[in-house]
């Protein structure tokens, strides 16, 4: 098709094609929703140019909807009047170019006889020379074996009401109104750009913002009266449409179509108004906060100068007077002082309450300034404050200092005058000198001296070195007047001392004071009550809920999945993006997704259906135990390829450009190795679902049937586990197939005693080694790290028919020895735990027997029944490393503490022989970008938005953190992480995919 006929053509391009009604779209559909396109009998379409039909067709296919159009078309060609040739011409035409998918064509046939005729070999030719379906029908009547009288027009003798110049004028108008909204959304986007462009810089100063605000938002009101017309205008069209279909008494499908057209430009501009509006909002919220913000800067400014000023006077007032009368006026001073900085004062509340106001509200710019000014201000309040209320204590102090001496000089004055009258040289006189000196004497308590030191303490931050001497001074002045009052007494004492009789008093008796002792105590008992046990209903209640979630994240993930092959591996296969693939990705797709699409199929196809048909709880459980062989055969192949995947992605990167943009594409907040965890999660979600299950169920029945769905879920995360611990062994050249089934793996220190080995005595030290069980053999390993990878470089093989077993060795209860023929050499293995040990003889010895019960040719059940119930041979520790609980647990696998070492391999010990190898890394901050659930018990699990220090890089798609706030330490995928203060292109959307990717 050529460039000119790209885009939709306008209908004043094609006015008068359409007037000519070359193809007429008269709004009728077929049963199956198909749009009918009617090629009317006119004698004239072979005037019709090429060029003139590709823009007519085009238009009329532009009519429909997208969804509508994308459903595809039927085309019904009237040449009742006409020739065989103008059939012909018409179909090589639709052949040649048709911009939309044709189901079928019929063909009303000529009528006349020669056409007749010749009816049988064109339409022998039609059906064979396109690909489309060609139905020639002799009449009218036969195409309404087809399709709906309702749905043809009067001239294919239907009732389908049509009028052609009447949709002509409604396509015009419809037409003229969508070039208005474009116009309108066009001025919205220039004006949106503008704006945007504009808030790149904030105004400096508060009068800018304010002037800038008032600028735009006359222009935001200019296009809001203009959008507001805009829609008016086209709800009165919308009108004027319905009218006319009211006006000829019933529904027209040409007019519905073009009514749907209007109301779909009117939806449009409602959402191109919720968008317009939300970004006026940010843009107008953005100035009016810098508006705020610049004027809590000034307001700051003039503040901060005013207390500094204060401060620097009230500094200054060191003056604490040297009398009462001018401490009296100090104080004075200072409270006319004090009410100026109330004044400022509540400035500087007013401007703390505004930056608290700004802190508080919905942010739009950043406002880290405003916290260290509003402490700032703050801590120049307080020491204001602090200092007022310094000054007047010590103002306090020194009026009551003042105070002190004043009376203290009164008091010696009194004194002196009092000491210095005529000596009494009668007894009547000296009786009263005595009684008016004690008198004198006892007025100093008034003056609060007990003696100088504690005067002194009492005003040691009032007395300045000008007020000392003064101090020191009246101090001294008192002591000398009170020692002279002292000799005085004395002298008058001994002056008018005389004899006297001694009076003998008798005591009155003592009054006895009875004390009650009454306390009555009471004794509270407290009624103890037991909690009140979950009744059935609450029971019932979770039931649902966790089968609602089990059905709720099932379908979630499967579509999850399809989102997955859709948006990448299809766009591998068959998109138009395929030079943007890397060279070392190409023809790679089972790498990279390995099954992925079969476990897609399984799910969408039959897993899911089961389980939105199951009617009750065992039928839910049976889905598990069915499925098993299917589910564990789907998940070890995927997460054994797994570590390939990673491998593959590594080595083109997770940043390409085909990445991004089919990410980009789908909407993806997270990277393509985040969603390819999904099958490792989803897998191990189901064991946790079936617990809740078991936990909260009392049918015995149903017990049952969900422990045994419980193991089946279990047994095939060990596999799983034990198989991604396979892939890892280095340097056996041995035929794997040889070794029958895995078994067990786990780590174990190891002793190597061989006869030949005349250094064994000196070999005290044991080695590490990983030991994988097989049916035919063990084979021993060593742990070394490669990448940060665990890998497991081989080291012996022991063939099961060559060895013996020894279940206990002496000294220790977590050893046990297998060996060779005449004991040549003797492996003594010490188990983690003596669970550990016990299941690993138990395997063991299992296998053994077999063997020999197979050389032997007969059944040895009754022997083997002699050593017990064993526990089953599968661990229970799969991805997610979960303890399990439960009953029957003698025939549940192997729980988690057989395996937490190897379980944790990925990331412990880099050497069998080293305890510490960890390699560190430099701890940077990262933030969380969406949901992760932990996997294994060295895991860590993460919520978006969470702050993680990096300790350890492994991989470079799994590292190891610490998240903060908390103990919290693990690894998790590098992909769910991203730089701590880096805007992520993500960050604005929605979600919920780990949200999406993490809501199992």
């Amino acid at each position: 098709m050529s460039s000119s006929h790209e885009q939709k053509p306008s209908i004043n391009s094609v006015l008068d094609l359409l007037a000519q009604q070359f193809i007429v779209i008269s709004g009728g559909k077929t049963k199956e929703g198909y749009s009918i396109i009617t090629f009317p009998d006119t004698a004239n379409f072979v005037d019709l140019t090429d060029d003139g039909y590709e823009k007519l067709v085009s238009y009329i296919t532009s009519v429909p909807s997208l969804q509508e159009a994308d459903l595809g078309f039927v085309i019904i060609i009237d040449r009742r009047n006409d020739k065989w040739s103008s059939v012909r011409c018409v179909l090589l035409r639709l052949a040649e170019f048709f911009p939309g998918l044709i189901h079928i064509v019929y063909v009303l046939r000529p009528n006349g006889f020669l056409q007749k005729a010749i009816s049988e070999v064109s339409n022998k030719f039609f059906k064979e020379e396109f690909k489309f379906k060609v139905l020639v029908c002799t009449v009218v009547e036969e195409l309404h074996d087809y399709v709906d009288a309702t749905e043809l027009t009067i001239e294919l003798g239907g009732t389908l009401p049509y009028f052609h110049q009447h949709w002509i004028q409604q396509r015009m108008a419809l037409e003229n109104y969508s070039n208005e909204t474009n116009s309108v959304s066009s001025m919205l986007n220039e004006f949106t750009e503008r704006l945007a462009n504009d808030s790149v810089d904030l105004p400096n100063t508060k009068e800018q913002s304010a002037d800038l605000l008032c600028r735009h938002a006359v222009e935001y009101n200019k296009l809001k009266k203009c959008f507001a017309e805009a829609v008016k205008k086209g709800e009165t069209l919308l009108c004027d449409f319905k009218q006319d279909t009211d006006t000829y008494h019933g529904t027209i499908p040409s007019t519905v179509t073009n009514v749907t057209a209007l109301e779909r430009l009117l939806v449009q501009m409602e959402e191109t108004e919720k968008v317009f509006d939300d970004f006026w909002e940010q843009f107008s919220g953005r100035l009016k906060q810098c508006h705020s913000l610049r004027a809590f800067e000034e307001s700051f400014n003039i503040v901060q100068c005013s207390l500094n000023e204060h401060l620097q006077i009230i500094s200054e007032m060191t003056d604490v007077g040297d009398s009462v009368e001018r401490v009296k006026t100090l104080l004075d001073e200072l409270a006319a002082f004090q009410k100026s900085c109330e004044e400022k004062i509540k400035l500087s509340e007013d401007l703390l309450y505004s930056g608290g106001q700004l802190l508080t509200s919905k942010r739009f710019i950043v406002l880290e300034s405003i916290q260290p000014k509003c402490d700032e201000v703050q801590r120049l309040t307080q020491t204001l404050n602090d200092r007022l209320e310094k000054r007047l204590q010590t103002l306090n102090k020194s009026c009551e200092l003042q105070a002190r001496i004043q009376k203290a000089s009164e008091w010696c004055a009194k004194g002196v005058m009092l000491l210095g009258s005529e000596p009494a040289d009668k007894c009547i006189s000296a009786e009263q000198s005595l009684t008016e000196l004690e008198e004198f004497m006892s007025s100093a308590h008034h003056l609060k001296v007990e003696s100088p030191r504690e005067f002194y303490s009492l005003f040691e931050d009032t007395i300045t070195p000008e007020t000392k001497p003064i101090v020191t001074q009246v101090l001294q002045r008192l002591d000398d007047v009170t020692t002279m009052c002292d000799k005085r007494l004395a002298s008058l004492k001994r002056l008018i001392n005389k004899p006297r009789p001694i009076l003998s008093v008798n005591p009155e008796p003592a009054i006895p004071i009875h004390l009650a002792n009454n306390i009555t105590k009471i004794s509270n008992g407290v009624d103890e009550c037991d909690l009140a046990i979950q009744n059935d209903e609450n029971i019932v209640t979770k039931t649902k809920h966790v089968l609602t979630e089990l059905l709720y994240t099932e379908r979630q993930y499967t579509a999850e999945l399809g989102s997955i092959l859709r948006g990448y591996k299809d766009q591998m296969e068959f998109s138009d993006m395929k030079n943007l693939i890397p060279s070392g990705l190409k023809g790679k797709n089972e790498v990279l997704f390995g099954n992925l699409e079969s476990i897609h199929s399984f799910h969408n196809q039959f897993f899911l259906p089961a389980l939105e048909s199951s009617s009750s709880i065992e039928s839910v459980a049976v889905c598990f135990t069915e499925n098993r062989e299917k589910l564990l055969q789907l998940y070890t192949y995927y997460c054994v390829n797994l570590t390939r995947s990673e491998e593959l992605r590594e080595a083109v990167g997770e940043d390409n450009l085909f990445f991004k943009a089919c990410q980009e594409k789908i909407g993806h907040r997270l990277p393509l190795g985040a969603y390819l965890l999904l099958p490792m999660q989803r897998i191990t979600k189901y064991q946790l679902l079936l617990k809740e299950l078991l936990h909260n169920e009392k049918n015995q029945n149903c017990v049952t049937k969900l422990q045994k769905a419980l193991d089946c879920m279990l047994l095939v995360l060990n596999n799983v586990n034990d198989n991604m611990h396979q892939i890892g062994i280095t340097g056996f050249h041995g035929d794997w197939n040889d070794l029958g089934g895995l078994l067990l793996q786990g780590s174990f220190s190891v002793w190597v005693e061989n006869k030949k080995d005349l250094l064994k005595e000196l070999r005290l030290k044991p080695m590490r080694r990983q030991i994988f069980l097989y049916q035919q053999g063990l084979l021993l390993c060593k742990k070394v790290s490669k990448d940060n990878k665990p890998m497991y470089h081989y080291k012996k093989y022991l063939r099961m028919c060559n060895i013996g077993l020894t279940e206990t060795v002496k000294g220790d209860l977590c050893k046990f020895e297998v060996w060779l023929e005449g004991r040549q050499e003797v492996y003594t293995i010490q188990a983690s735990n003596l669970q550990q040990k016990q299941q690993w003889v138990s395997e063991i010895k299992r296998v053994l027997l077999e063997q020999l019960a197979e050389l032997k040719g007969e059944k040895i059940k009754q022997y083997i029944s002699t050593f017990g119930k064993h526990v089953n041979l599968r661990q229970t520790n799969s991805i997610d490393g979960q303890n399990e609980t439960g009953s029957n647990r003698n025939r549940r696998p192997l729980s988690h503490h057989e395996t937490t070492d190897d379980d944790s391999s990925d990331y412990s010990l880099t050497d069998d022989e080293s305890l510490d190898g960890t390699i560190k890394h430099k701890a940077d901050s990262y933030i969380s970008l969406a949901d992760y659930n932990a996997l294994r018990p060295t895991d860590a699990t993460l919520k978006r938005g969470d702050k993680v220090d990096l300790l350890k890089a492994g991989s470079s798609s799994w590292w190891y953190v610490k998240v903060h706030g908390s103990k919290t330490e693990g690894w998790v995928p590098a992909a769910h992480l991203e730089i701590s203060g880096r805007k992520s292109s993500h960050s604005s959307q929605s979600v919920c995919s780990h949200g999406s990717a993490s809501t199992e």
